[in-house]
């Protein structure tokens, strides 16, 4: 199955068999890329298909009004579409491509280039390439819950369901607390025997201070959770959790754990920003991610980096190495996740500003999992470079962070440039140079 489709520019200069050497050096790397070369005038053989991304090989040089006459053609500057060019070492393609990009950034628009190497490949960077765009079409036709309003500490992190629309695409949905609290109740008046709810102690290495009535809470809330998100076909939900703990003496903590972990990404206290990043690292990463304070941030120099202590009472259990089941850390009711999270590469993103319109974004390592008393209850020991430890400190986006497995930076770093932050310069050439 095709990710993309590319056209292919050539001039006329060039015979119909010294473009198809030419072009037989490539085809079969962009083929396994997962490219599909499409008809747009040439005798090609595949039909463009719009739900894919277009990129443009440029073949040869010569090429420059029929690549601007195709950007025109598909309306990619109209659709804020970002202009990917495909080029290699020979027949003027670079020079072409650099003359195109430009003229695509006086047009208003943006765009990269992609370089093949000595062998024909375009290496990693089309895969990249490819998922930043599925990410982004695919938030772009999401729709997220907001079951009750943002805990009313969260005052840098409540956004309406307009701007959340402007900035990333997203459909904010807008559902009454009142409606999880019925739906809750009318599970608890059917006979037990009616409703299988999972038990999700079996695979816990241990399980205290939450007692039988906690864990049937727990389930309840999943199930009624679940219910809503058929009801109203959501694709993620961020609860105000707090409130079930102030009227139903329980917490949402295992539930939005095993949400995530079933493909809902499941958010803490109406956190819009944090929703909207754990979504989107999904989407970017296809892997669930963990939001969670920051705990303690401690920047000794610059050579020496940071490290940051991370914790929340939730996290989807993929993301453990092993679990235990505790009460929430505040309240001491309901059932929280107490989980160790394996050392290695992590990615920290936090979206934020007035219009959601900023992204902060660190490459970390988890050094250590500490199960300390006073802290919720999943916690990870963090080392991350010192500069960037210094701008969650002087320029923060809010509390919250959301945290995937991996380094994916350079991935976050591509979206940014092709639809938030286009940049000049530095940025102008992905690939093998």
């Amino acid at each position: 199955m095709a990710n993309f489709q590319y056209a292919v520019v050539a001039s006329i200069l060039h015979d119909e068999r010294q473009k198809r050497t030419l072009l037989d050096t490539f085809e079969r790397a962009l083929e396994e890329a997962g490219g599909e070369m499409v008809n747009l005038g040439a005798t090609l053989v595949h039909p463009r298909n719009t739900m894919l991304p277009l990129f443009i090989f440029v073949l040869t040089g010569g090429t420059e009004a029929e690549a601007m006459e195709l950007i025109a053609r598909e309306t990619m500057l109209e659709k804020g579409e970002p202009v990917v060019l495909l080029a290699h070492p020979s027949q003027n393609s670079l020079p072409a491509a650099l003359e195109i990009l430009a003229k695509t950034k006086q047009s208003g628009g943006r765009g990269l280039i992609v370089q093949a190497d000595a062998t024909g490949s375009f290496g990693k960077a089309i895969d990249d390439i490819v998922a930043v765009s599925r990410s982004r079409s695919e938030m772009r036709t999401c729709r997220i819950g907001v079951v009750g309003e943002p805990s009313d500490w969260l005052i840098a992190s409540r956004h309406d369901a307009e701007t959340v629309q402007k900035a990333w695409g997203v459909e904010l949905k807008a559902i009454a607390f009142e409606e999880l609290l019925e739906a809750i109740q009318e599970i608890r008046t059917r006979p037990q025997e009616d409703i299988e709810l999972p038990d999700m102690r079996k695979d816990a290495t241990f399980y205290i201070e939450a007692n039988d009535e906690d864990m049937r809470k727990s389930m309840e809330i999943l199930y009624a959770l679940k219910t809503i998100v058929v009801r109203h076909a959501l694709h993620a939900l961020t609860l105000r959790c707090f409130d079930l703990v102030l009227q139903d003496h329980s917490t949402g903590c295992l539930a939005l754990s095993a949400l995530a972990d079933e493909g809902i990404d499941a958010g803490c206290e109406g956190d819009i920003p944090s929703i909207l990043g754990l979504h989107w690292m999904r989407k970017l990463t296809g892997k669930a991610a963990w939001m969670a304070n920051p705990s303690a941030i401690t920047v000794q120099n610059e050579s020496d980096g940071a490290e940051m202590l991370i914790a929340h009472c939730t996290a989807p259990r993929s993301l453990l190495s092993e679990y235990g089941l505790r009460s929430h850390f505040e309240s001491g009711l309901g059932v929280a996740v107490a989980g160790i999270i394996p050392e290695g590469e992590v990615t920290l993103v936090r979206i934020g500003g007035k219009n959601l319109e900023r992204v902060w974004f660190s490459p970390a390592t988890v050094i250590a999992s500490p199960r300390r008393e006073g802290l919720c209850r999943t916690q990870a020991v963090l080392k991350l470079p010192a500069d960037k430890a210094n701008e969650l400190l002087s320029d923060p986006l809010g509390n919250h962070l959301v945290m995937v497995r991996g380094d994916w930076t350079q991935r976050i770093s591509l979206y940014l440039r092709l639809y938030k932050m286009p940049q000049r310069g530095r940025d102008l050439f992905l690939g093998v140079v």
